[in-house]
């Protein structure tokens, strides 16, 4: 029998893995630059220390440490041990750590914090021990497991429904008022609810993972010797649960997240019919079966909750009530309306498919650039820079940056390379063929484990909802949790006896050690205690500089420059290390200098100009491959030429650079012409409007910009160079009124002064 010492720190794991499983969708906090990944990322690493805390005092107590393998742990180690090596050969090695700020969920920290959590929960979760029960007590800790994911979901389907509805608790908790009022055009919840998840997509996607495993723990409080109990609350309450995180995830209009759960349940109803059939196929055997007859049913009514709502699918909502009512009903043919046709290339939004292409057609040229460990993790926004297609110039998003390929396989593929997609794609691999062998075992009358088989499916099926979602998207925090715990929880339920004999004589003590305490070992366990209090303080500086970070970067975009200085030397201040935020401090300490310029107070202008300097060269020498530093510097040494002509040649050189990154990027090419006049050769910024042109054909002010310097030109040449440069002016103007804005009173006036 284990001590009371033991016995704590079991209880003390429990709770955390609980409250991780429940609360990590559930985290956010408005004061911070990025109210949701930002902190459920922290959480997650702060629940890893705790763990890693009590599982070290643990095993300190007991004398012995042991980490209790599982069937996928190669894999698991090989995928980890390839992020590593490419974080060591990245283009930014920083950023690979940590991952891409403000969210970090992709660093090879956030895999480390990942692949510890799998192994505490293998290691201390379970008991192998001859004198208990395994069986019984490893499922009720799945179970609970589950359940915490179930309470979880729930809290977050009925914080994100009423938003449909025009009534949002986010915004009552922030703004104290219950309405949907706090939220900006970009956020639209009456349109695509996000709930505590921060985008509609990852809703979507966290939602179609629980949907499966919501409905086998129905079906499974529903089973009582293999016959169905209607009358039981637990059925009753799961599947009734299940149907509103279904209607949730429609509302989330989320095409991946829609494709990916109905992928999953195809799974999940095909594998329960498949392996009922073994060892023959039969059709009566399969209408009859009521296993087969409920989960059918509750796929039949999810089906006919899509026909009366509809889908995030546009082409099947010709099918749904709405639309086959209205054709029904009208009495008049509608016209239809005329498409948008000619260089009139960004009326409306670019359709999202389209989009995608062309950053998958980016990631596969970065990977054919960096063939074997890619440009590092988590690099992607700098690394498409250099590849992005032209293409990409022509869309509704063209000045966006892309941080991650919406495709997580060509995500890897580019910043791991074949490596890293390699290892990704072997963990998945193995696991389906490890899931499918256990399940056909189950199925036998000889095997115990027969009656989990809905759960097991279920845990099949929702892996596969995330492969599919992922091909559209990409993981959040959430979900990279349930990718590594999925293959874990189906490992417990297919092998829940985990025999003794399997386990070396030391993992003993996790089940029936003697633990005492001792002097020595308190002592141990408070050295111990304060390391890890040392981290959890790091975490908590590094949480608190983000907020003053926030702040500042916003007082800074509304021009409240004074305001935000001290916000962001704060954040500095506890997070030294950070360049986004010495990048941010920066910018404020450039254009404050230039406004104390502008005061007549030239000192402190100097001395701030100097020090703006000096931080934004720490940044870019850090981070030499990181576009949007270099963008940032080029606005700092503007911003100071402007008073001191000194700075001119330097600002050039940051553009030039920035350009060398980012060679198809229009709006730097743009930028790098005005700068090049601004340098007195406007020669030559006539010449890159000109190549920016190129890039972008619909770069309206691209054109206006030349024909301005040509016009400009024209006064101050002789009369036959003069005619030419007002003639290459009225095809530029000429351009812009027919085939980008026909009513364009800037160009009209300056074509009639010609």
């Amino acid at each position: 029998m284990k001590s009371e010492i033991m016995n704590r720190f079991d209880r003390l794991i429990r709770i955390c893995f609980y409250a991780l499983f429940a609360l990590t969708p559930l985290v956010m906090y408005p004061h911070n630059f990025e109210l949701y990944e930002f902190n459920k990322m922290w959480f997650v690493y702060g629940i890893s220390l705790l763990v890693l805390f009590l599982w070290i005092s643990k095993s300190i107590y007991a004398k012995s440490i042991y980490i209790r393998r599982t069937p996928f742990d190669i894999f698991i180690l090989l995928f980890l041990a390839s992020q590593v090596i490419s974080m060591f050969l990245s283009i930014d090695p920083y950023v690979s750590f940590w991952g891409y700020y403000s969210r970090f969920n992709g660093g090879v920290l956030s895999f480390i914090s990942y692949i510890f959590l799998y192994f505490a929960f293998a290691s201390n979760m379970l008991y192998a021990n001859k004198d208990k029960d395994n069986e019984a007590y490893n499922m009720h800790t799945l179970t609970n497991s589950l359940y915490a994911l179930f309470i979880g979901g729930t809290a977050v389907a009925l914080w994100g429904f009423p938003s449909h509805f025009g009534y949002d608790p986010t915004c009552l908790m922030f703004r104290g008022s219950l309405d949907v009022a706090c939220w900006t055009d970009a956020f639209q919840p009456k349109v695509r609810i996000f709930s505590t998840l921060g985008q509609p997509n990852w809703l979507a996607a966290y939602l179609s993972v629980l949907i499966p495993i919501t409905i086998a723990l129905g079906i499974k409080k529903g089973f009582e010797n293999w016959k169905l109990e209607i009358r039981n609350w637990k059925l009753i309450t799961t599947l009734f649960t299940g149907i509103l995180f279904y209607l949730c995830l429609l509302y989330t209009k989320s095409q991946s997240g829609f494709v990916g759960f109905w992928a999953g349940m195809g799974t999940f109803l095909g594998l329960l019919t498949l392996f009922h059939n073994i060892p023959k196929i039969s059709l009566a055997k399969t209408i009859k079966n009521r296993l087969i007859i409920l989960s059918t049913t509750f796929v039949l009514i999810l089906g006919l909750l899509t026909f009366f709502i509809g889908s995030p699918v546009e082409q099947l909502n010709k099918f749904s009530f709405n639309s086959l009512f209205t054709n029904s009903v009208r009495s008049e043919p509608t016209q239809p309306t005329k498409q948008p046709t000619g260089a009139a290339l960004e009326v409306g939004g670019t359709e999202s498919g389209k989009i995608r292409v062309i950053v998958w057609s980016g990631a596969i040229e970065i990977f054919k650039r960096h063939p074997f460990f890619g440009t590092g993790p988590e690099t992607f926004a700098y690394a498409y820079y250099k590849v992005r297609p032209i293409a990409h110039n022509l869309t509704s998003e063209w000045d966006y940056l892309y941080n991650k390929a919406h495709n997580e396989y060509l995500n890897y593929l580019a910043t791991t390379g074949i490596v890293g997609l390699g290892t990704y794609l072997l963990y998945i691999g193995y696991f389906f063929v490890f899931a499918l062998k256990k399940i056909g075992n189950s199925v036998k009358h000889t095997d115990e484990n027969r009656h989990n088989l809905p759960l097991m499916v279920a845990l099949v099926a929702s892996f596969v909802t995330i492969l599919v979602s992922n091909f559209f998207g990409f993981s959040v925090v959430i979900i990279n949790l349930f990718f590594f715990f999925i293959p874990l929880w189906f490992w417990i339920i297919s092998s829940p006896k985990l025999k003794i004999a399997t386990l070396p004589k030391k993992a003993t003590y996790y089940s029936n050690a003697q633990a005492y305490s001792s002097p020595g070992k308190t002592i141990m366990v408070i050295i111990f205690g304060l390391f890890i209090l040392f981290f959890e303080i790091i975490l908590y500086r590094y949480w608190n500089a983000d907020q003053h970070y926030a702040l500042g970067n916003n007082l800074n975009s509304v021009g409240e420059y004074a305001k935000a200085n001290p916000e962001l030397i704060e954040a500095v201040r506890l997070r030294p290390n950070e360049s986004i935020f010495k990048d941010e401090l920066s910018v404020n300490l450039s254009t404050l200098a230039y406004l104390l310029s502008q005061q007549d107070q030239a000192t402190q202008a100097a001395n701030l100009a100097i020090e703006a300097k000096t931080i934004s060269d720490m940044v870019v020498t850090s981070h030499p491959n990181n576009v949007v530093f270099q963008k940032s510097r080029t606005r700092i040494l503007y911003s100071l030429s402007l008073f001191d002509p000194k700075y001119n040649s330097e600002a050039v050189l940051a553009i030039e650079k920035a350009n060398f990154l980012a060679p198809t990027d229009a709006k730097i090419s743009y930028n790098m012409a005005l700068m090049y006049d601004a340098a007195g050769n406007r020669q030559k910024a006539i010449e890159v409007l000109h190549d920016t042109t190129k890039l972008k054909p619909n770069y309206r002010d691209a054109y206006y910009a030349r024909a301005l310097y040509l016009t400009e030109l024209a006064k101050s040449s002789p009369l036959p160079q003069a005619q030419i440069y007002k003639n290459e002016a009225k095809l530029d103007l000429e351009y812009i009124l027919k085939n980008i804005g026909g009513d364009d009173k800037q160009a009209k006036e300056l074509l009639n002064s010609l």
